[in-house]
């Protein structure tokens, strides 16, 4: 065989060898393509949380995802698994989805720490998640619940009082009054027929499931509603100025705030009630995004993510028996960041920080205009001196009514405290956000149920050193409820708790 006859031959090989590789490459990027978009379509991939991060999710198979023709149209999944079209106000890109009410997370992230969500009690609700309408409505164990679009209709209430009125103009109003009587139709969901939700009562959440009602969106142009964005928790406020069971709600809602994935300053708070304006109110708006007063809409207005919160009275917060109650130290962190004041404090045994809580007559609500308050000191002043006593010219000790100063003034006083001393009340709830070090006090009137045990509890899931005394002798009830407390009892209990905050 001549050379060129060889070489020709070798060309023709080398080219087929090339054409080999280029066919499997081809056959190879096909696969991945084709791999790529069934990964993409499936469900676990599509539903996000409402802020775009990674969670659990429970979506029914049943529902459809939604699909664009171009980027100023979608098309909105209905209960009926009808496909009705709305223009929207601004481009969506290829990427946006539906949200589901029934996506939640296991794992969150605060100040770039993550925490497990693998406690009870509200992962157990979250385990009896059931989830309706196509992923419009998830209820979560009969204890809280979300919707997608719902509408509130605040023409639909029988109440004299909307709300946030200067507690000078609703004096002596009764309680009642601050609780609206909803109708009807108050609250409008996306459903074909409404959906079972078994609340426990006494939870508001019976009324407000009795008063809800459905939609369908195929009739609805939702466009033309006024709409409140991103995730909104609907709460109804009991005690609302009562620092203890306020902090019940505030802890509810930053729980839910990680199982649904909301940052802090998109989580909008709607109050669902009447009372008036309250020393607490501005607390809510710091914690979080903005509060919304129900009764103060001017017209159905459309949530896109409404979140009805758990009843108060039913937080792990005040259920003392428990043995212990997630995610304070988180909350705490969460508290106090949010309010700028420093989670690090280094206690310093030769030079203690005392605050001891003065409980003062203050108007709080409009049933109490003289501002009468139980359990108050008899003998403030001796009290100083014995403690200083106690502990020596080094300790820093001083008295503080906390309830007249603004929040962050008290978070700032409480989060360097190393000994907390206070009468049974609500101000004693900021145990919550002592430091780990720290010590408490507690003393009760004979009047005074010894068997409470509130803020027992706060200290032992805690782990904070706590020691408490019960007066049995009725000569140190003074007049205008003010108690006489005997210096020994206070050297006693400070000896006590100094003996274990120092005891390295």
């Amino acid at each position: 065989m001549s050379l060129g006859v060889r070489c020709s031959h070798r060309r023709l090989k080398l080219v087929g060898q090339v054409v080999v590789v280029v066919v499997c490459l081809n056959i190879l990027l096909l696969v991945l393509s084709f791999n790529w978009k069934i990964l993409n379509s499936s469900p676990y991939m599509n539903y996000l949380p409402f802020d775009g991060s990674v969670v659990n999710h429970a979506v029914p198979k049943e529902t459809a995802l939604p699909k664009f023709e171009n980027e100023n149209e979608l098309r909105i999944p209905t209960a009926s698994s009808h496909l009705q079209r709305h223009p929207v106000l601004h481009p969506v890109n290829k990427d946006y989805v539906q949200k589901t009410a029934c996506s939640y997370r296991t794992t969150a992230y605060l100040f770039d720490k993550p925490i497990v969500l693998d406690e009870p009690p509200f992962m157990v609700y979250t385990k009896l998640m059931a989830c309706y309408e196509e992923g419009n409505i998830a209820d979560f164990g009969g204890k809280f619940a979300m919707f997608i679009n719902a509408i509130i209709n605040p023409k639909q209430f029988e109440n004299l009082q909307k709300g946030g009125e200067n507690i000078e103009d609703v004096w002596n109003q009764d309680e009642k009054d601050e609780y609206f009587r909803l109708l009807p139709g108050f609250f409008r969901v996306p459903c074909t027929s409404k959906p079972v939700i078994e609340f426990e009562p006494p939870d508001h959440l019976v009324h407000w499931m009795e008063m809800l009602a459905c939609y369908k969106t195929n009739e609805t142009d939702l466009l033309r509603f006024p709409k409140v964005s991103s995730v909104t928790l609907a709460v109804q406020r009991y005690e609302y100025v009562n620092l203890y069971h306020t902090m019940t709600d505030f802890y509810n809602a930053f729980v839910l705030m990680l199982i649904f994935g909301v940052a802090p300053s998109k989580l909008n708070i709607l109050f669902v009630d009447a009372h008036p304006v309250g020393t607490l109110d501005d607390v809510w708006s710091t914690l979080f995004g903005r509060y919304i007063r129900a009764g103060r809409l001017e017209s159905p207005t459309l949530f896109t993510n409404l979140l009805w919160a758990q009843l108060g009275y039913f937080s792990p917060l005040n259920s003392h028996y428990l043995s212990t109650v997630p995610y304070l130290t988180e909350f705490r962190d969460f508290f106090l960041t949010k309010h700028n004041i420093s989670t690090s404090h280094s206690i310093h045994c030769d030079r203690l920080n005392v605050v001891i809580i003065w409980r003062r007559d203050y108007v709080a609500h409009p049933r109490n205009k003289n501002g009468n308050v139980v359990r108050k000191f008899d003998n403030e002043e001796e009290i100083l001196q014995q403690v200083r006593a106690t502990l020596g010219p080094t300790a820093n000790v001083h008295g503080h009514q906390l309830d007249a100063l603004p929040m962050r003034e008290q978070l700032s006083i409480i989060a360097g405290c190393d000994i907390l001393i206070g009468m049974h009340g609500a101000g004693l709830s900021h145990i919550l956000f002592l430091p780990p070090s720290s010590g408490v006090i507690e003393l009760k009137p004979s009047y005074t149920d010894s068997a409470l045990n509130h803020f027992g509890a706060f200290s032992r899931w805690r782990n904070l050193t706590y020691t408490n005394w019960d007066n049995s002798d009725t000569s140190n009830e003074r007049d205008s409820f003010k108690t006489y407390i005997p210096r020994s009892v206070i050297d006693e209990r400070v000896k006590r708790v100094y003996s274990q905050i120092c005891k390295t």
